[in-house]
């Protein structure tokens, strides 16, 4: 092997480590790892926490930051994986598949104190995580696995998030707003009826429940409307403008 086909080897194989040990470790990194990475990964680990980088808009290459926990799961052969658990109210959510057969889930839901529970289902069967050494008997001839807790420090760059059961979490960091309402088709594009509350952080909030479904809506801030520019789904409203989405699955 020639000395310059070595070097381009060595660059590749310490490249390939480095990413994977960023995407594997036990502690809290302050980077962020690029989500679609996440589908190239080889081999599955016990639940751990993780910083992810999506792109909201290809076009605008706007940055999402995103923190949790990382279930992964390797099975080549299944064709729906499901995760379960006390963070989403024991309703399964969809795993995505890796390239090499490497389901993944990052659970996003911070349990602040207490320990994340949950369960795969795999094609229709309920199952542990055979990754996760952490389990405990539930009662029924199988086990619960155990993932640790976190605790979620949101970004600006925040937009809705799902929480189970149908309840829906809108976020807007808007520091300097005296006052912030949704608008949408779950309210009669009133601007009366969902008044957020601003936090310490900057960051205004409102929780709503929603049937499954899909939604279009816009904030009013300070009598002016705005789009969530940290969310990736968009429609035109009406009047021929553009307006967000959210999506609520069955």
């Amino acid at each position: 092997m020639h000395q310059r086909s070595k070097n381009i080897f060595h660059f590749v194989i310490v490249s390939l480590c480095a990413v994977t040990s960023i995407a594997f470790s036990d502690s809290q990194q302050s980077e962020a790892v690029n989500y679609y990475t996440l589908r190239d990964l080889t081999n599955a680990k016990q639940p751990h926490f993780i910083r992810v980088m999506k792109f909201s808009n290809a076009s605008l290459g706007k940055k999402i930051i995103e923190e949790g926990i990382l279930v992964t799961y390797k099975n080549r052969q299944a064709d729906k994986v499901e995760i379960a658990g006390n963070f989403s109210h024991w309703r399964p959510h969809a795993m995505e598949r890796g390239n090499q057969g490497v389901w993944f889930y990052l659970i996003t839901i911070p349990m602040k104190n207490n320990d994340i529970h949950y369960k795969l289902r795999v094609d229709g069967i309920w199952t542990y995580d055979p990754h996760n050494p952490e389990r405990i008997d539930d009662g029924a001839g199988s086990f619960i696995s155990i993932a640790p807790p976190f605790r979620q420090h949101e970004s600006r760059q925040v937009s809705y998030r799902i929480l189970g059961n149908g309840i829906v979490e809108f976020r807007l960091y808007k520091p300097n707003a005296r006052f912030v309402s949704i608008v949408g088709d779950f309210n009669h594009w009133n601007p009366e009826n969902d008044i957020l509350r601003r936090g310490t952080d900057g960051i205004w909030r409102l929780k709503k429940r929603l049937a499954p479904g899909e939604y279009r809506y816009k904030y009013l801030i300070d009598g002016q409307w705005e789009v969530d520019l940290f969310n990736q789904y968009s429609a035109s409203d009406d009047t021929g403008g553009i307006c967000s989405v959210v999506r609520i699955p069955k």
